[in-house]
């Protein structure tokens, strides 16, 4: 019954005589050795062809237990026959007779093949792992159970905080904290906060063994075991460096917006001067124009006060005094005659140019009929084809932004009249969303900009749209000629 169960087991189970040879062999071991168990009784290990040196030492071992009465444990690497490489943990037992001597030694053997490849693969994951935490230095890296102990501290924590291994371990993980950290709850909120979430940053001022402070930059990360909290574990490393220079970058940047501040500042007071001395400017401006308009009227109504009718008083003069020497003198006479019809052409040049340089009366609802009036008025004085076109809707915000288009308008046509050669020239009055302009263009021979900008003309026209808000264009056109263009915001 024995034999039947020690055959059934996993295990090989046997037995030796005083000499070391078997008297028993199950059929485990058996197939192990590829024999029969017959075949094994009676042979030692030698016998069996064991490797010599593994079969003296289990000779030896066998003698010891005989000579000792102790019990021999040990394991041992064992290829079989058929070349399957295995490692095997054996016992070897004294079995007494009646006199108390050991009559037969009893033995078992266990495959802990697989156990040792374990074994061999945790040995080497913990190497690569106590190389991998002995090796980062700079970081401190520990363990703590659930309850905050420091289980575990490497050679980076004791670097970094001063406590050795034998200091730490046993501690509670809150001696690396600051007191006003510890009274306020930190220790107990990074647990709670690493318990719920998985992690809990850790970056703050920490405690050395010494006493001294440092900022820190850290996790602390929750283990888990099959669902089960084991307990945490913490990497910090020394962030103080990396924490002055960002206050420094931090301190260059706001000092750096506060120059900025310091420059918008002095930009903005800058701003407001030019735009005062802008507004100056606009303001002489406007003064000028009033100037050269009371101007142009007093010389208007000197022109047609005072030298008109004094041209047409001689006029007259000469008339009479032609007629009462035409009897004596023909010939003075008739010069006389010429004389009167000389001063009478100067006469209607005079009151033109007091026409021109008189008071305009002009209302904003007005400026198209008086641009319309000033087209006729050059097509007749000059016989060169004018025309007025506006746009439908066109409408300026007071008389004054009137009178300043008009006055544009009139130079531009007084210039292009006299001196562009041009056979056609059209004036108009257009609009878009935003802006209003009047134009001026012809087809003459155009002129250079540059050396024509020099003249007063120009100035006070670029000088009236400036005081509108507005911009003066003068541009050579495609087809000949020349466009004068005033351009002003609609909502002046």
């Amino acid at each position: 019954m024995l034999d039947i169960t020690l055959s059934s087991i996993a295990d090989f189970a046997y037995t030796f005589d005083r000499e070391g040879r078997f008297i028993y062999a199950n059929q485990a071991l058996a197939k192990l050795l590829g024999r029969k168990p017959d075949e094994i009784v009676g042979k030692n290990f030698h016998g069996l062809n064991y490797p010599a040196e593994l079969a003296d030492r289990l000779q030896r071992q066998i003698e010891h237990v005989v000579q000792t009465k102790e019990i021999v444990q040990d394991e041992t690497p064992f290829t079989s026959p058929a070349g399957v490489d295995g490692y095997y943990e054996y016992i070897f037992r004294p079995v007494f007779g009646a006199d108390g001597s050991v009559e037969v030694v009893a033995g078992s053997t266990r495959d802990i093949t697989e156990r040792k490849k374990s074994e061999q693969a945790l040995r080497e994951s913990e190497e690569r792992f106590r190389l991998l935490v002995e090796g980062a230095r700079d970081y401190a890296m520990f363990l703590l159970n659930r309850d905050n102990v420091i289980t575990f501290w490497s050679a980076g924590a004791e670097r970094v905080f001063g406590w050795t291994q034998e200091e730490a371990a046993g501690q509670s993980g809150e001696i690396i904290f600051t007191p006003e950290d510890r009274k306020k709850g930190a220790v107990e909120k990074e647990i709670q906060t690493a318990l719920t979430a998985g992690r809990a940053p850790d970056r703050r001022f920490h405690l050395r063994k010494d006493g001294s402070r440092f900022w820190a930059d850290g996790v602390l990360v929750r283990l888990d075991d099959q669902g089960t909290v084991r307990g945490f574990a913490k990497v910090a490393r020394d962030a103080t460096d990396q924490r002055k220079a960002e206050d420094e970058l931090r301190h260059a940047r706001d000092e750096q917006e506060q120059r900025v501040l310091e420059r918008t500042r002095d930009l903005m007071a800058t701003n407001a001067e030019l735009e005062r001395a802008m507004a100056q400017r606009r303001q002489l401006e406007r003064e000028l124009l009033e100037i050269s308009e009371r101007e142009k009227r007093r010389i208007g109504e000197d022109l047609h006060d005072m030298v008109c009718q004094e041209l047409t008083a001689t006029a007259l003069f000469l008339k009479s005094t032609a007629k009462k020497l035409a009897r004596k003198s023909p010939a003075a006479a008739e010069t006389l005659e010429e004389s009167a019809l000389t001063v009478n052409r100067n006469v209607g040049l005079a009151r033109e140019l007091a026409r021109g340089l008189q008071a305009v009366e002009l209302t904003a609802t007005g400026l198209k009929n008086a641009l319309r009036g000033l087209a006729a008025q050059a097509c007749d004085n000059s016989g060169i084809s004018c025309h007025f076109k506006a746009a439908r809707g066109v409408r300026v915000p007071d008389d004054t932004v009137a009178l300043h288009l008009y006055r544009i308008a009139q130079e531009a046509l007084t210039n292009a009249v006299r001196h562009s050669g041009a056979k056609n020239i059209l004036v108009t009055l257009d609009r878009n969303p935003t802006h209003t302009c009047v134009s001026v263009q012809d087809d003459g021979k155009g002129f250079a900009i540059r050396r024509r900008r020099k003249g007063l003309g120009l100035h006070m026209m670029g000088y009236r749209a400036n005081a509108l808000g507005g911009e003066l264009k003068i541009e050579r056109r495609r087809s000949g000629g020349m466009e004068i263009t005033c351009v002003i915001p609609s909502k002046h």
